[in-house]
């Protein structure tokens, strides 16, 4: 059917998505909240899940997963419930670990009829005592390699109970997705495990924005009208806070990124 086939408008707003997603790619938080919000739109999905991995395709390095992120429950009591769950489940005891654990290339994108048949499914605690009280069903699985950090980045998409499963167009659409946002971590869009801006104060991120237009500190401090002691407390913590020694290596995080907005 051709309403089951990933078309060109569908490529258009998926690579749309991804330069929103650069334009916010200082910001781990960021660019990964927006992307899981712009796929949940793109697939209508319920629920999107993921972020980064250590460790998990080598038995000996202890695994540590990074920056993840759960947006579209329908209600609070269902993210709780779902993250009691994650916590408390190791991944290797999950039902998708085998099918996950030895894949080869570069990512591997699972669909639940992969892994269960619809009858033993319906029938598993898996789904009846989670997903059904977290309020989802049928999912999308992918793991992709991230060659630049020797580590993954993934991706947990679900759709609520009683939603029709996921379609070709919409696991087209995901690996298509994966696929590029794997290439761009760690260069366009910042990697989980470094700083990102939220934790910045307003005057921190006023600092921060003169600094990216090249201004000396005695310039930063007239702009501001504090003084350039204050100005320079400041820069001092912006250093702290990017695990940076000068000014140089400051700058250096951004070659490459887009400037993050100015704040209002």
């Amino acid at each position: 059917m051709p309403s089951d086939r990933m078309t060109a408008k569908d490529a258009i707003r998926a690579y749309r998505l991804l330069n929103q997603c650069r334009d916010l790619g200082v910001d781990p938080a960021n660019w990964r909240e927006h992307f899981f919000n712009g796929l949940r739109s793109l697939v209508k999905a319920q629920v999107v899940i993921g972020g980064e991995m250590r460790g998990f395709d080598d038995p000996n390095q202890q695994f540590q997963a990074m920056g993840i992120r759960r947006v579209g429950w329908e209600s609070e009591q269902a993210e709780r419930s779902w993250t009691e769950y994650a916590e408390s489940t190791p991944m290797e005891r999950t039902p998708e670990y085998p099918r996950l654990r030895n894949f080869t290339g570069d990512m591997v994108t699972l669909q639940r009829d992969d892994i269960w048949h619809d009858r033993d499914w319906y029938r598993s605690k898996t789904f009846n005592n989670v997903h059904r009280v977290c309020g989802i069903d049928d999912y999308v699985i992918s793991i992709r390699r991230v060659p630049r950090l020797g580590h993954f980045t993934s991706l947990f998409l679900h759709r609520s109970v009683d939603a029709p499963t996921f379609s070709r167009r919409d696991v087209a659409l995901v690996k298509l997705l994966h696929q590029e946002v794997g290439e761009m971590i760690g260069a366009e869009l910042a990697a989980a495990a470094e700083p990102g801006l939220r934790k910045l104060t307003p005057r921190q991120r006023d600092v921060l924005d003169l600094l990216l237009d090249g201004d000396a500190e005695k310039q930063i401090a007239s702009t501001l009208g504090i003084s350039r002691p204050t100005v320079h407390e400041h820069v001092t913590a912006l250093y702290r806070h990017f695990e940076v020694s000068s000014r140089a290596e400051l700058l250096a995080l951004f070659i490459g990124r887009a400037r993050p907005p100015r704040v209002t």
